[in-house]
């Protein structure tokens, strides 16, 4: 347990420095995925998992803080953009129902399943330490446990979707300044993040984007919006 738990912080270390590195010199948003699906069944449902996100402020010294208020008003203006894009692309979203799951045992750990999986493939197929082997297809799974997602929702796939963004405080945006004019280069907030289509019927992960932008803010609606709109565009519609 303990291995796992550092071999998942050097693997956050390692991403987060690789998005600090791409940034720095490009502001833009940076989408990529790798996918097993052309289509959707139209008759397919898909479930939103409770979604990971937290929005933090970035202070000068380059530490992040929790802002419970952002995260709480984020959630929602993703739940909604999430539900709206899956309408406009004709497939059933589900909003999951956690009533009578054992939230501890099953939806927690497959959350923390999800985002160590998540981590990796970005590592692999994204960072610095490409599997040859791979070839860039995905070939992840979240294990047996799905099962009971599977039995408890009824549904053919999961969404899963984490998200982190940061946002520079006053006094981050001076050490900015300040570093301009000495001519070093000081990150601002960043915002990134990952979504998964999950087979319900197998567990395997068939569908993996990632995101990561210098800019954008998820706490407003609009914003948020281009935010989910980005994050889902290569998500293949119902066919």
């Amino acid at each position: 347990m303990r291995s796992a738990r550092s071999f998942r912080s050097i693997t956050k270390l390692l991403l987060t420095a690789f998005a600090v590195i791409y940034l720095s010199g490009c502001a833009a948003t940076h989408v990529s995925k790798i996918d097993q699906l052309s289509t959707i069944d139209g008759s397919s449902e898909i479930v939103l998992m409770p979604l990971d996100v937290e929005l933090s402020i970035l202070t000068a010294a380059g530490l992040t803080e929790p802002q419970a208020e952002w995260t709480q008003n984020a959630v929602q203006h993703i739940k909604t953009a999430a539900r709206e894009e899956f309408a406009r692309r004709n497939s059933n979203l589900l909003l999951f129902d956690a009533g009578g799951l054992n939230a501890e045992s099953t939806l927690v750990q497959l959350q923390k399943l999800h985002e160590a999986v998540g981590y990796t493939i970005r590592l692999h197929h994204y960072g610095p330490l490409k599997l040859p082997t791979k070839n860039n297809q995905i070939d992840w799974t979240l294990g047996d446990d799905i099962a009971a997602l599977k039995e408890h929702t009824g549904a053919d796939y999961a969404m899963f979707v984490f998200v982190r963004d940061s946002y520079a405080s006053a006094g981050r945006v001076a050490v900015q300044l300040l570093g301009a004019v000495a001519g070093v280069g000081v990150a601002g907030g960043t915002q990134y993040g990952f979504a998964s289509l999950v087979d319900l019927n197998s567990g395997e992960i068939v569908w993996f984007n990632q995101l990561i932008s210098g800019s954008g803010d998820l706490r407003t609606k609009k914003a948020a919006d281009k935010t989910v709109t980005a994050l889902l565009k290569t998500l293949p519609s119902a066919g």
